[in-house]
């Protein structure tokens, strides 16, 4: 068992609810099956490890977790008028 792909600080945390639909080849997705099964994954885990360990090695920084962070800050900026 190979958890080496584990640990990684970027995060899909939010609960799943956007699809993506993928047209692969059927060598693409055997590939994909054998490297998930590997690391004991599902393959929607598996692209979730991948896409973010290229992320931080790449220092790319999704643009939900910016949203999420500004909201939160104007949260905190929210005037309340009377």
């Amino acid at each position: 068992m190979h958890r080496h792909l584990r640990g990684s600080p970027l995060r899909f945390e939010e609960t799943k609810s956007d699809t993506l639909n993928l047209r692969v080849s059927p060598s693409f997705k055997l590939a994909l099956k054998a490297a998930a099964d590997h690391e004991q994954r599902s393959m929607v885990n598996m692209l979730e490890v991948l896409v973010a360990n290229y992320c931080e090695q790449h220092r790319i920084a999704p643009q939900a977790k910016h949203q999420r962070l500004r909201r939160a800050a104007n949260k905190s900026d929210v005037k309340v008028v009377a």
